[in-house]
């Protein structure tokens, strides 16, 4: 089939034209092996020479276009020279038969070319004029009506064309498949890329909302629901994040942030010191290789269930679920300092944090707020280190 199906430069997987070019050959292939086969079975076994040429002909033909084609891969030629021969050799058969032995269930094939090689306008013509010779020859059957007798001509009929529309259907679905797979993915891409954000890779501000909306909104139902904390034997409603993959650093594995009711949830928001200086000193593109950096840095000293997010400018936001005040705390100084620690673009470094637990009152908008209050005042108090709300 490879050999058949010949891929042409001009045409890749994503041009409009690359399923009309895979159908050309692969029609082509079919018109061929049917031709040849036809005509020994017409000259061997029904010892049929007008048959016989018919399909010769065919055959010739088929080869011609399809030696043209893979020279020129020029598509509406083979388009237009495939439809009307398959047509035409059609309508001939079923005149040569008079409409008799299921000569006219050869007409079906008709569409399924014509369709989808020259489009809906003349594929709707051609089937039209096929099925318009179909109906005069039934026509004529009428005028002198004689009676049917099956031969075995018509059971051949009946195989061949039964199993061209198989391997013409066949090939229809791949293209559907193939085609709502690439539709699957790009609405993936455009999804993450609606949630990302661009220059660091992490979630973005409209991610974050979403996400942290939902966390909320669950945890607000479970406070109703189970108002006693120790409780596990229940499931928590689960969280619709979209798109998930645990092979990427930035999309951590969200569908097991809460692992129990009355779970504690803690935000941090997080500021770089100074970034003003970076960027009027060295330039933006140093600062965004600082921003690249330093949300690196950040992932990796994450667990599985937190979310970390860009939230604008120089500021990430910290998700962290089943996390108690004093271990946000814990967690929020060592990571300050580590922090500071760190070369980053041949710079030292140091970040303000600042934390809110979450409390029954609260929501999204609530706890961002009350963290980057928090913020403010670790700024205020000197910056590089830890504030709580």
């Amino acid at each position: 089939m490879k050999f058949w199906l010949k891929q042409f430069a001009q045409y890749p997987p994503d041009h409009p034209d690359y399923w009309r070019v895979q159908l050309i050959g692969y029609t082509l292939l079919i018109t061929m092996s049917y031709f040849f086969i036809l005509a020994l079975i017409n000259l061997l076994y029904f010892n049929s020479l007008e048959y016989t040429l018919l399909d010769s002909v065919g055959l010739c033909i088929s080869f011609v276009i399809f030696y043209h084609f893979r020279k020129t891969g020029r598509v509406k030629i083979a388009s237009w020279a495939t439809t009307i021969m398959v047509s035409s050799l059609i309508m001939l058969f079923a005149i040569s038969a008079k409409g008799q032995s299921y000569s006219l269930f050869w007409s079906t094939l008709v569409p399924l070319i014509s369709f989808f090689l020259i489009g809906r306008k003349w594929g709707t013509l051609i089937s039209c004029l096929t099925f318009a010779v179909c109906a005069f020859l039934v026509y004529q059957q009428t005028q002198d009506p004689e009676p049917v007798t099956i031969r075995t001509q018509a059971l051949f009929n009946i195989i061949e064309v039964c199993i061209a529309q198989v391997l013409l259907i066949r090939f229809y679905e791949k293209t559907r498949f193939s085609g709502y797979q690439k539709l699957a993915l790009r609405n993936l891409e455009i999804q993450k890329m609606a949630e990302t954000d661009k220059l660091t890779g992490l979630y973005n501000r409209d991610k974050l909302d979403k996400v942290l909306e939902q966390l909320l909104t669950i945890k607000a139902v479970n406070n109703d629901v189970m108002p006693d904390s120790g409780s596990r034997d229940n499931k928590s409603p689960s969280i619709d994040i979209g798109g998930v993959d645990d092979k990427t650093p930035t999309e951590p594995r969200l569908l097991k942030l809460i692992s129990r009711f009355q779970s504690p949830i803690s935000v941090v928001m997080i500021d770089i010191d100074h970034f003003k200086r970076i960027n009027d000193n060295h330039g933006h593109l140093v600062g965004d290789k600082v921003l690249c950096e330093l949300a690196h840095l950040l992932q990796s000293q994450m667990r599985n269930d937190d979310l970390l997010v860009r939230w604008g400018g120089e500021e990430f936001v910290m998700v962290l679920l089943n996390t108690t005040l004093n271990d946000t705390i814990e967690l929020t100084e060592r990571l300050r300092q580590y922090v500071a620690k760190q070369n980053i673009q041949g710079m030292a470094l140091t970040i303000s944090l600042g934390v809110a637990q979450y409390n029954s009152q609260d929501s999204a908008d609530s706890i961002l707020e009350r963290a980057d209050k928090a913020l403010y005042k670790a700024k205020s108090q000197g910056r590089n280190c830890v504030a709580v709300a």
